[in-house]
């Protein structure tokens, strides 16, 4: 793994065992076995890095979504690969990355603007799919809820979550031929 993601892997655990308010770049840069000095090379600021996690979750999950998009065609194709990256996102072990950032949003509210600006990117999206507005949000609102849940821990959701999108996909793409 390479520095950058030592640091938010880091980052994530402390704000996880720590919480938000009582992580220090130094915490930081020790837990990644980094110096402090290589630390600030990288992020200048605690809020910057916090955002950094943010934004490279975001990647992360576009990337996804536009590995399972290549494998998609017609009506519903980046419907359906939203699906596919939130369960892929979903049965990801052993990364506190995704809790972490619900953590950082009740500290630093103005992260949620690098939200804000993904989600209208895939809403612009959802609505040139080819589907219902009703057929789309369906299933946006159900992978949203679901990846809400199993990052916050309120519920693990990972067991039921592959039966449940791929027999709301199944409906949708019934519904729509």
């Amino acid at each position: 793994m390479n520095t950058k993601g030592k640091i938010l892997d880091a980052t994530a655990e402390l704000i996880l065992e720590e919480g938000v308010s009582n992580v220090t770049l130094a915490k930081i840069a020790k837990k990644a076995a980094v110096s402090k000095g290589g630390l600030l090379y990288h992020y200048h600021t605690k809020e910057a890095l916090f955002q950094e996690l943010n934004f490279a979750a975001i990647r992360e999950f576009e990337e996804a979504m536009a590995r399972h998009l290549a494998e998609q065609n017609g009506k519903g194709a980046f419907t359906r690969a939203y699906a596919l990256a939130t369960l892929e996102d979903i049965k990801k072990e052993g990364s506190p990355r995704s809790t972490a950032l619900i953590s950082i949003f009740s500290d630093y509210p103005e992260i949620m603007a690098v939200w804000q600006e993904g989600y209208t990117r895939w809403q612009q999206r959802f609505e040139q799919d080819g589907l219902t507005w009703e057929a789309a949000a369906t299933i946006r609102f159900v992978c949203d809820g679901l990846w809400f849940n199993e990052v916050a821990g309120t519920m693990r959701v990972s067991d039921f979550a592959a039966d449940l999108l791929h027999k709301l996909l199944a409906r949708i793409d019934k519904e729509e031929e």
